[in-house]
């Protein structure tokens, strides 16, 4: 068949409007932080699962900790959720420009055996915090360039919402803070269990109930021993889930002192924040504990 040009024409410009449509469906598909094609599983950590309270864990039993740095010290910790991003407490960063700010990953003594460093692209505070109640305490950090994950950095598992309340919950809070109030912070990740009380027993705490509100949660023992101290704010504190991987189910915020009684240490309260977290990573691929990913 012979076509004249001005068929031909016609034809090239249908074959266009078509490839336009199709590719204008493509890039207005809406993002989503779906698990199914990471290529991942989240919430692995070391060989062990019970740690012993206060003590040294094993090296990278939580290979989703990181150590954010400030003028070559280490001042709070974060947790990797996706290969650019990490969430931590908003106190953290809320008051520094990202290029203060470095990140150290894969170590045991972070300042010595890292096996990545990276730099803070963007600080994404949430919108409501308020410095002065340190209410919505909590933050996400995008990286400058994606990371690697390994045997010593995997993302770690965001609760996903089933679960509200966790009071009686031993919660496992690690990081590289103080071991006691008054001592200098601990070379090598060091973590501790302690309880998570009911919001009942965390409003009739020392600290007034005023001071706490549903977005916060409260864990420790009523005589002191243990907690989390000065260095492990905006580390996480972890739970055991259903699929056998750990969650991450509160940040490190606030305390007055260490491990003083009746004066439990203080969590952003992460179930609260799962849609702004979700909203936030969007175009994330969140890595799905290991019982969902063999399913998929």
């Amino acid at each position: 068949m012979i076509m004249n040009r001005s068929s031909s024409v016609h034809l090239m410009a249908i074959w266009l409007l078509l490839l336009a449509v199709l590719s204008g469906q493509l890039l207005a598909a809406p993002a989503s932080n779906s698990t199914g094609s990471c290529d991942c599983v989240c919430g692995v950590g070391g060989r062990t699962n019970r740690i012993v309270g206060g003590s040294e864990t094993p090296a990278h039993q939580f290979p989703w900790l990181v150590g954010l740095f400030r003028q070559g010290k280490l001042y709070c910790g974060a947790s990797v959720v996706s290969r650019n991003y990490l969430i931590t407490a908003a106190h953290c960063v809320n008051s520094f420009e990202p290029s203060e700010i470095r990140v150290y990953l894969g170590g045991h003594n972070i300042a010595k055996d890292y096996t990545e460093l990276r730099r803070v692209k963007t600080i994404i505070d949430h919108e409501d915090f308020d410095i002065f109640t340190f209410n919505n305490d909590i933050a996400l950090l995008e990286l400058d360039k994606p990371l690697r994950y390994g045997p010593t950095i995997q993302p770690a598992c965001l609760p996903d919402g089933s679960v509200m309340d966790f009071t009686g919950t031993l919660g496992v809070v690690a990081g590289w803070g103080r071991i006691e109030e008054k001592r200098a912070p601990s070379k090598t990740l060091r973590s501790v269990e302690v309880p998570i009380w009911s919001q009942e027993q965390c409003l009739d705490a020392g600290y007034g109930s005023k001071k706490i509100s549903a977005n916060m949660m409260c864990a420790g023992y009523h005589d002191g021993q243990k907690d989390a101290c000065q260095g492990d704010s905006g580390g996480p504190m972890h739970k055991m889930g259903q699929s056998g991987s750990m969650e991450v189910i509160g940040v490190v915020s606030w305390g007055r002192g260490c491990a003083r009684p009746n004066l439990p240490g203080i969590y952003t309260r992460i179930v609260n924040y799962l849609p702004w977290i979700h909203a936030k990573l969007a175009d994330e691929c969140l890595c799905p504990p290991k019982d969902v990913a063999r399913r998929i």
